[in-house]
């Protein structure tokens, strides 16, 4: 996809799918995504956030910890999985570290 359209068309194509109300179109894009990544045509930064996207919207925790609700105590993460490899998983695909993601959405957020 990269090498096609180019970074910046890319990253547009992403934040559709990112966004869809639909749980299914989202799951194909993400199909698709994740094949376009293995081979180096999609950002992995951007499609740490579709994965937990397409995760949270199934149950299951996610994996890079960039979703957020109104919890009990205020804003916080969805359920992330293995949470001690969070780090390590974020660096992985080029996201910043997880309290600084955190401070990051707080202070965007107002909250």
């Amino acid at each position: 996809m990269v090498s096609q359209v180019g970074h910046r068309a890319a990253r547009a194509a992403w934040l559709p799918a990112q966004h869809a109300t639909s749980h299914r179109a989202q799951r194909v894009f993400h199909e698709g995504m994740a094949d376009a990544v293995e081979r180096e045509e999609a950002s992995p930064r951007d499609f740490a956030y579709l994965e937990d996207r397409v995760r949270v919207r199934s149950g299951r925790p996610q994996l890079y910890g960039t979703q957020f609700h109104d919890g009990v105590g205020g804003l916080e993460p969805m359920p992330i999985e293995d949470p001690g490899l969070l780090d390590e998983r974020r660096a992985a695909v080029g996201l910043e570290p997880f309290a600084e993601y955190e401070a990051f959405i707080r202070k965007t957020e107002g909250r």
